[in-house]
């Protein structure tokens, strides 16, 4: 037995370890300036499987490039490995994205690298571009592909940004983008589509709010195994950046343009602003793996809300509908936000493991970098799952003997916890109860049950003081049997009659009440499995 009990105390210590390095440890990509970083691990071509690669923007000297960076150890390590460069990069560079296709598009093998970016952001007087660049060797070189979208004004009357790919059901590659181009709308979510990688559909909007000053922007998509298409997005203008999700069985048809979708929002009634992206990850027992959205900033009704810049949602749905919860984010960040910045926390991409045990995250944040504050990239890993817990607090209780008293439990579930409990208290040398006895947590918030001491000696304990313990006869205790009765009358009512000092009134010369401490333990145990468990102590002072 104690063989086992230190193994288990070893592994638990183990976890402990792991799970705060993976908090505390974030590795900066390199000492550069950097942002808005976007990872894909290849997974569909022989010669690359397995390969990490990122990518960030950066502006040495003042010109945009975007530097690629590869890890061929899961994660753990990164170096960089080439550099996109194109002469309309100096007229402006922003919101690079990077897909792996998963089949062939036209003449493009499955397994091509794709990275495309918003071009012409620093130029009033020209169109704006979506330019698309390739790779067929990993990242290592990179050649211009095509354009998905041109604008038809300059743009001082409008821009193009944050492209998004994926793979439609009908084979067809689709890119998304937010257009502040059309009439009538600050902003809409568009796409276009192609069957070979040149040649492009004319847009239809995915998104366009019927509140002309919406801005619905920064597409994440991602297919999950039960074939649905789901897309993060935020909504800013009146909505103040609040990070929205729409679903579609095809990846084409994403319902009414007007319905700007479902907010993503915890049980607990907290949601995320300003720069959404998401990941599907093949947890291991969970039918539908499980989807994670991260934003800049945790808000609640309040304000900004517990968990900035510290967590990720998760949702195990096949859709994402139905509460999110939340676990630490792989990126912690150092002093989270309470505004939008360009910098912290901004549009972080996630990444979940083969095995879906952990989640490899970027995340850019200020640091001191020679003296001077820099928005560098940091990437760490977390697990996409923690150990199921319940946390009990409650308060003291002091009581009049003879009289009931109550304290309030609070039972607060954690790591996701779903299921019932069964309530117990103990207190030795005393009476009490708890009500209700079982509560079941379907939802992730926490519920109360009520502790009560009854206001006499434990049942079980008051007849064997009484009757001077094991040792006397049974001759001898039946002789005792009118005191004990008088003894429960008197301690059914506080003790004695209403006044005197024989009473331990609080009269002049009268000797204070005697004080008795007794320590309640209260324990919730998983009906299903008992590992699950938690107690707390309650102290219990009885007066008179």
């Amino acid at each position: 037995m104690w063989v086992r009990r230190l193994v288990w105390l070893f592994l638990l210590s183990m976890c402990a370890f792991q799970g705060s390095e993976a908090l505390a440890q974030r590795t900066a990509l390199s000492a550069n300036e950097t942002l808005y970083p976007r990872l894909v691990r290849l997974s569909h071509s022989s010669a690359g499987k397995g390969r990490i690669v990122a990518s960030v923007t950066s502006f040495p000297s003042g010109h945009g490039e975007e530097q690629i960076f590869a890890s061929d150890d899961n994660g753990r390590t990164f170096s960089r490995i080439s550099t996109i460069n194109d002469t309309d990069f100096a007229k402006g560079l922003c919101c690079g994205t990077l897909y792996e296709l998963p089949q062939a598009v036209g003449a493009l093998d499955s397994g091509t690298l794709l990275w495309a970016g918003s071009v012409g952001g620093d130029t009033p007087g020209a169109p704006m571009q979506i330019k698309i660049y390739q790779s067929i060797d990993r990242g290592a070189t990179w050649s211009y592909l095509s354009n998905c979208l041109t604008a038809t004004v300059n743009r001082s009357a409008g821009g193009l940004w944050e492209p998004e790919f994926t793979i439609a059901a009908d084979g067809s590659l689709v890119c998304f983008y937010s257009d502040e181009t059309q009439a009538g709308h600050s902003q809409v979510l568009r796409l276009t589509r192609s069957t070979d990688g040149h040649n492009w559909s004319t847009p239809t909007d995915v998104v366009s709010s019927g509140v002309a000053a919406d801005r619905p922007g920064m597409a994440v998509v991602r297919r999950l195994p039960s074939g649905r298409y789901f897309m993060t997005f935020e909504l800013c203008g009146p909505a103040a950046c609040t990070v929205f999700y729409k679903t579609s069985p095809d990846g084409i048809a994403w319902g009414s343009a007007s319905d700007v979708g479902t907010r993503v929002e915890t049980d607990d009634h907290r949601w995320l602003l300003h720069t959404p992206t998401n990941a599907w990850a093949a947890v291991p027992g969970l039918a539908n793996g499980r989807l994670f959205v991260i934003g800049q900033i945790v808000a609640n009704a309040a304000g900004v809300a517990p968990g900035n810049g510290q967590v990720v949602f998760y949702n195990d749905s096949a859709d994402g509908s139905g509460p999110w919860r939340t676990l630490p984010a792989p990126v912690q960040i150092n002093s989270p936000p309470t505004t939008s910045n360009v910098c912290q926390n901004y549009s972080s991409p996630l990444l979940a493991s083969a095995d879906g045990l952990t989640l490899l995250g970027l995340a850019t944040d200020y640091e001191i970098v020679s003296g001077v504050r820099t928005c560098q990239t940091f990437f760490a890993a977390a697990a996409t799952t923690v150990a199921p817990t319940l946390t009990l607090t409650g308060g003291a209780i002091n009581a009049a003997r003879g009289q009931a008293a109550t304290s309030m439990i609070t039972i607060e579930p954690g790591g996701g916890y779903h299921g019932t409990v069964k309530l117990s208290v103990s207190i030795p040398g005393y009476s009490g109860s708890i009500s209700p006895s079982t509560l079941s947590f379907a939802d992730g918030v926490s519920h109360n049950a009520t502790l009560t001491v009854s206001g006499s000696m434990a049942a079980s304990l008051l007849p064997m003081a009484l009757l001077g313990g094991v040792g006397w006869s049974f001759r001898r205790r039946r002789r005792m049997l009118p005191l004990l009765a008088a003894a429960l009358a008197l301690g059914s009512c506080g003790g004695g009659g209403s006044g005197g000092s024989a009473s331990g009134g609080s009269g002049a010369g009268s000797p204070p009440p005697p004080v008795t401490t007794y320590s309640a333990t209260v324990t919730a145990t998983d009906t299903t499995d008992a590992s699950i468990t938690s107690s707390i102590v309650i102290p219990v002072t009885i007066t008179g």
